[in-house]
C-alpha cells in the first residue's frame, strides 16, 4: 500500500496493519451512527457537532476526559493532550501527523483541512506522538470491547456484512487494536501531504498479522 507522497521506503507491517484497522473501524463507526436502536457514539459519551453547511463536510464527534480530547470524523481521528500537543491520523494512512498545542480542531470538517500538517520531527515530538498513538489505539480498543459487551459480537458481524475492503473478523477487532498498542513504532521520517486509499492486493494477510504480533517489542517508552 502506498501512503500519499511518502516514498522514502515501504511502510512497515505495523503501519499497514493500522491503516487496515482504521479504514474498517471508520466503516463500523458509520454503521454505529446509523444504528436503528440509537447512535452508539452518542451512547458511548461522545458529543456531536454537525458542519455549519449540511452536506459539506463530516460531523465531528468529540470525547473528553480531563485534559485529553479525542475528535472523530468520517475521514480520520485526532487526539489532543493539553500538556504535550496532539496527533491526527487519516483514515487511509495510519502514520500520525503532529498537531501543535495552539492548533484548534473546532472548525475542521474536511480531510483537506488537515493535509498540511507534517509528521513529528523532533525527538520530543516523536516520543510524544508514540505515547499519544498508544493512548488512541487503547481508546479504540475499549470502544470495541464496549460494543461487544453491550450489543454482542453478532451486531458487529452484521455491520461488516457489506464490507469487502478488509477481512479483519468482527470478534478480533478489539484484540487487533490492543496488539497495535503493545509497541508503537517510531513514525517514518517522512509523512505524506495527502493520503490515498488502500489498493486491492496490498492488504496484509492474517499470517502477517500474527507474525507481526508475535514479534512485537516491549511497550513504548514514556
Amino acid at each position: 500500500m502506498s501512503c500519499g507522497g511518502w516514498r522514502a521506503q515501504p511502510l512497515s507491517p505495523y503501519w499497514l496493519q493500522g491503516a487496515e484497522l482504521l479504514h474498517q473501524q471508520c466503516w463500523c463507526w458509520g454503521q454505529d451512527i446509523r444504528r436503528a436502536e440509537g447512535n452508539l457514539l452518542l451512547h458511548f459519551g461522545l458529543n456531536r457537532t454537525r458542519p455549519p453547511e449540511l452536506g459539506r463536510g463530516s460531523s465531528r464527534y468529540e470525547w473528553r476526559d480531563g485534559g485529553t480530547g479525542i475528535v472523530l470524523w468520517g475521514f480520520g481521528i485526532a487526539l489532543r493532550d493539553g500538556q504535550c500537543g496532539g496527533i491526527y491520523v487519516n483514515r487511509y494512512c495510519f502514520v500520525p501527523r503532529w498537531l501543535p498545542q495552539q492548533f484548534s480542531l473546532d472548525e475542521i470538517w474536511r480531510a483537506e483541512q488537515m493535509e498540511n500538517h507534517r509528521g513529528p520531527s523532533t525527538r520530543r515530538e516523536i516520543r510524544r506522538s508514540r505515547r499519544l498513538l498508544k493512548t488512541l489505539v487503547g481508546w479504540i480498543a475499549s470502544y470495541e470491547r464496549w460494543v461487544r459487551t453491550g450489543c454482542g459480537v453478532e451486531y458487529r458481524r452484521r455491520t461488516l456484512a457489506e464490507w469487502t475492503r478488509t477481512d479483519i473478523p468482527a470478534d478480533q477487532m478489539a484484540l487487533r487494536w490492543e496488539q497495535l498498542g503493545r509497541h508503537v513504532e517510531e513514525p517514518p521520517p517522512e509523512v505524506p501531504a495527502h493520503s490515498v486509499r488502500p489498493q486491492p492486493g496490498a492488504l496484509l494477510s492474517r499470517a502477517a498479522w500474527h507474525s507481526a504480533a508475535h514479534h512485537a517489542a516491549p511497550a513504548v517508552a514514556k
